[in-house]
């Protein structure tokens, strides 16, 4: 017996979400978290939100710092003074994990810095997890467009 496959608009239509769907996924996971600026002409500016979860009972602290008025790039600290195993999560407004790492908890204060330059617009969460427990900190990312008007009568 002979079976034969047709390829169906619906089929290539599954196999294409599919595929970007993953793809996405996996470049999601790299080791910088990069961002998409719409129009290089603009000014981009973040709003940090400040931090709330209960770890900060325990003396783990975020404290994250934009460099630059007109720069996406963020200075973030981190204070880890019980030595606990933590994870530093890059998340987007859909909860999708953007970036993910394993911070060195050999020191009681981690510190780096992240480039969001190159993502869209929204609303990204930085979280800090050890098990059970997380800290997050919220950052907007807005674009703003100045208009010039220039008018003459004559």
């Amino acid at each position: 017996m002979k079976h034969s496959f047709v390829c169906t608009p619906k089929h290539i239509l599954t196999l294409v979400a599919i595929v970007l769907g993953l793809s996405m996924q996996a470049s999601a996971q790299s080791e910088t978290a990069y961002a998409y600026a719409n129009n290089p002409g603009s000014n981009k500016t973040a709003r940090v939100a400040p931090e709330k979860n209960e770890m900060a009972r325990k003396g783990c602290k975020i404290d994250i710092q934009q460099e630059g008025a007109e720069q996406l790039r963020f200075l973030v600290q981190i204070e880890n003074p019980t030595g606990e195993k933590l994870t530093l999560f890059i998340k987007d407004a859909n909860n999708n994990t953007l970036h993910k790492e394993a911070l060195d908890v050999t020191s009681p204060k981690f510190v780096a810095r992240y480039n969001l330059e190159k993502l869209e617009d929204g609303a990204y969460t930085f979280e800090i997890r050890n098990g059970k427990n997380k800290l997050e900190k919220a950052v907007d990312i807005k674009t703003q467009l100045m208009v010039n008007r220039v008018v003459s009568v004559e």
